[in-house]
């Protein structure tokens, strides 16, 4: 009787240590690189705007990153970065020797990158939907930033 108990015992540790490791596993085998899961959306917060274009610049910077990594790149103007959406922004808007922020907005849409308006901070800066550069949305639903805000997201803010 006492080996049978003591049987039961080790199967009872072993099914619970099985239990407790093939979760780990299985996520470590769908973050290995062998793994054919997508990689983490990349979501760039950019709250920057002309007063910081070192900031803004950066946040572009990284979103190419992420697209040359083959990351879904969402790249969300709020606060004050919506007037750097705009399809008429001066092309003297630039950081020091950069190119100027229009054409690299454009250079990121053009490379597959999605980019949204906050609605607030858009109006709170003066600035209309029909005044946004082609390919920028602002947002209607909030599911256009939250349907980008799960488990397998990072955000960054800049």
């Amino acid at each position: 009787m006492k080996k049978l108990l003591s049987g039961c015992v080790a199967a009872a540790v072993a099914l619970a240590t099985v239990a407790l490791l093939l979760p780990n596993v299985a996520r470590c085998a769908k973050d290995s690189p062998e793994g054919d899961s997508p990689k983490p959306t990349l979501v760039v917060n950019l709250t920057s705007g002309q007063d910081d274009l070192h900031a803004v610049v950066m946040a572009f910077h990284f979103a190419e990153h992420g697209l040359d990594d083959g990351r879904e790149v969402v790249v969300f103007f709020n606060v004050a970065s919506p007037p750097l959406a705009c399809k008429n922004l001066d092309a003297s808007v630039k950081f020091r020797e950069m190119p100027p922020v229009r054409a690299m907005v454009a250079h990121l849409l053009n490379r597959g990158a999605k980019i949204v308006v906050c609605p607030l901070c858009a109006k709170i800066t003066g600035v209309t939907a029909e005044e946004l550069a082609p390919g920028i949305a602002m947002i209607k639903d909030r599911r256009q930033i939250f349907g980008h805000l799960h488990g397998e997201a990072v955000v960054f803010s800049y």
